[in-house]
């Protein structure tokens, strides 16, 4: 688990993210994973900056080709929190740019709780729990099916 909270990265540049002292060991773990789960509050219809930014980290090649993109062909989660019900497609544009960018497969068992989701403000409600087990049922079962595949991608258009 990667909790973005924990670092204190600096914005996304060329020059300075690669030297950055986290940037190899965040790089190596989502290198490492068939799968990943993304999660956001949703701010202003949208996935908060510290995702897209983390996206940036991982998702980049060092200039000196070094590595490659971590996040290619990556099984992708989306989980998105707060705001309204009807904000539950707030992570497409991510999404879009995980499909397009760095060829992942989006989960479309995508999870969104919003604020009416919690009880007593601590738990889930139960129709979130089981949004979220089936949303990892289907994310494992995808990357089970994906570890065959007999390509891999990198930047082209």
């Amino acid at each position: 688990m990667i909790d973005l909270r924990k670092f204190d990265a600096p914005n996304f540049d060329d020059r300075a993210i690669y030297r950055w002292p986290g940037y190899r060991r965040i790089h190596r773990m989502v290198s490492a994973a068939d799968a990943v789960v993304m999660a956001s509050p949703v701010y202003n219809w949208g996935c908060s900056s510290e995702l897209k930014k983390f996206i940036e980290y991982v998702g980049s090649t060092p200039p000196d080709g070094s590595l490659v993109g971590a996040l290619f062909d990556k099984v992708v989660t989306l989980l998105t929190a707060g705001g309204i019900c009807e904000s539950y497609m707030a992570f497409t544009n991510t999404a879009i740019s995980l499909m397009l960018d760095f060829k992942c497969v989006i989960n479309p068992y995508n999870v969104h709780v919003p604020e009416d989701a919690w009880d007593a403000a601590v738990a889930l409600n139960d129709r979130s729990q089981r949004r979220l087990r089936k949303s990892m049922h289907v994310m494992m079962e995808l990357g089970e099916r994906l570890a065959e595949r007999t390509y891999t991608s990198g930047w082209e258009i």
